[in-house]
């Protein structure tokens, strides 16, 4: 069955159903399950952490110990890493101070900007700078560009081989 990215769910800020799709491939869950498992926290809780803070757009889930952190951006900045993951960080301690999380998932979405010209998507494993690092083994971090998905008409399955 192939999973279709629905690029104008994204654009159209219907984020929840994105996340399902997003959980569902990740991890191998039915979706009819993930519908009533799955707990979305409320949007304005994660919105604008601090003054620097520029997602557009932000929509936390947790599955059982599994949350995911999906923020929508609008420019791609290779260099805005540092403050995502700053942000991130504030978001995981706020769901893990009521709930212990074994595994993390944050996606990053850019609308407009090149990330990777084969795919349109970045994947990684753990992530680590000066300030911050989350183990391997913890973390999968996603950044993707819906400009490169568009324009290489890409579907998720493809796109997360």
């Amino acid at each position: 069955m192939k999973t279709q990215i629905d690029l104008s769910a994204v654009e159209n800020q219907n984020l929840e159903s994105f996340i399902e799709k997003v959980y569902s491939y990740l991890r191998n869950i039915k979706e009819n399950k993930l519908k009533k498992e799955l707990i979305f926290y409320s949007k304005d809780e994660f919105k604008n952490l601090n003054w620097n803070d520029k997602a557009v757009d932000r929509i936390v889930a947790r599955y059982k110990d599994i949350m995911l952190c999906l923020d929508v951006y609008n420019k791609y900045d290779e260099k805005a890493i540092v403050q995502n993951m700053k942000i991130f960080s504030k978001v995981i301690r706020m769901v893990a101070s009521k709930f212990s999380l074994d595994r993390v998932i944050y996606v990053r979405i850019f609308k407009k900007g090149t990330i990777n010209k084969e795919k349109g998507i970045v994947i990684s494993k753990g992530y680590c700078d000066k300030y911050r690092e989350f183990n391997e083994d913890i973390l999968d971090l996603i950044t993707i560009s819906l400009e490169d998905l568009k324009r290489l008409n890409m579907n998720l399955e493809d796109t997360l081989k």
